[in-house]
């Protein structure tokens, strides 16, 4: 904003003079916004999110294009392949954010989410783009010491979970055709994202569950070690926008590309 800490301040504390409210709720744990300031972020931020994207429409030059995806998809899968659609459209900037969270493509500043889940989201067009399989994954070394050959293996070993979202090691143990009680009981380790999770694993710290086709090249490769079955996964990966920009020529040249190249892994 170009403007210091204190001016913020100020800024605010005027804004609610104005309006005869508080804007934000300061408890010992920080700063949240009270009703009252979720309310008005979330009418002014429709009306900043439209200016935005008009100005970034009529601007000379390069097309920009906010992109934001899953973090597992954007770094195993989006982000080692975006120099292929950049060579091909040297006139589309790409901003890419890796976010778990579904972005609110009406308040924040988002062309294009590639999210997880069922898409069924209000107010948006979705198209999936991507199906997902859920494997458990080891290092070789802990497949060996514990001698992992089946799903009914698994659990002779710590289970990595994600939190907060992340594959169900109970819905996998269903999917294979095990009673997912134990899996539930399972003594393990709990990190933040799938990403961590993979790490854990590599590092021989426990099982941990992943999506196929995303973690192919790491199987391929001997780095990690399928256990047991694939098992459809709950959730897709889903190609979203909002239904008046669709045919924007950026949004539509990064659908084709990704279409594109997802045809060859999927066939």
């Amino acid at each position: 904003m170009h403007i210091t800490a204190s001016a913020v301040s100020h800024r605010i504390a005027g804004l609610e003079k104005t309006l005869g409210e508080k804007l934000f709720d300061r408890g010992p744990r920080g700063v949240t916004l009270s009703t009252t300031g979720r309310l008005l972020a979330s009418t002014t931020g429709r009306a900043f999110g439209d200016l935005a994207r008009a100005l970034a429409r009529q601007g000379a030059g390069s097309q920009r294009l906010r992109v934001s995806a899953v973090p597992i998809f954007a770094t195993h899968w989006l982000l080692p392949r975006l120099g292929q659609f950049l060579a091909s459209h040297p006139g589309i900037e790409l901003q890419v954010e890796a976010s778990p969270r579904m972005a609110d493509m009406e308040t924040g500043l988002v062309d294009v989410a590639l999210r997880f889940g069922d898409g069924k989201w209000p107010d948006v067009e979705a198209e999936q783009v991507m199906t997902l399989d859920t494997v458990a994954v080891a290092s070789p070394a802990l497949v060996r010491r514990l001698r992992l050959r089946g799903a009914a293996d698994v659990l002779k070993a710590p289970l990595v979970r994600v939190s907060p979202y992340g594959a169900s090691w109970t819905g996998w143990a269903e999917g294979a055709g095990l009673d997912p009680a134990p899996f539930e009981r399972q003594q393990g380790l709990q990190v933040d994202g799938m990403g961590a999770a993979l790490r854990a694993a590599s590092h021989g710290l426990g099982v941990a569950l992943a999506f196929d086709p995303l973690i192919d090249s790491e199987i391929a490769s001997g780095a990690l070690v399928q256990v047991g079955p694939k098992v459809p996964a709950r959730g897709q990966v889903w190609f979203v926008c909002r239904p008046r920009e669709k045919n924007l020529p950026a949004i539509r040249a990064l659908r084709r590309w990704l279409l594109a190249e997802l045809s060859v892994i999927q066939g």
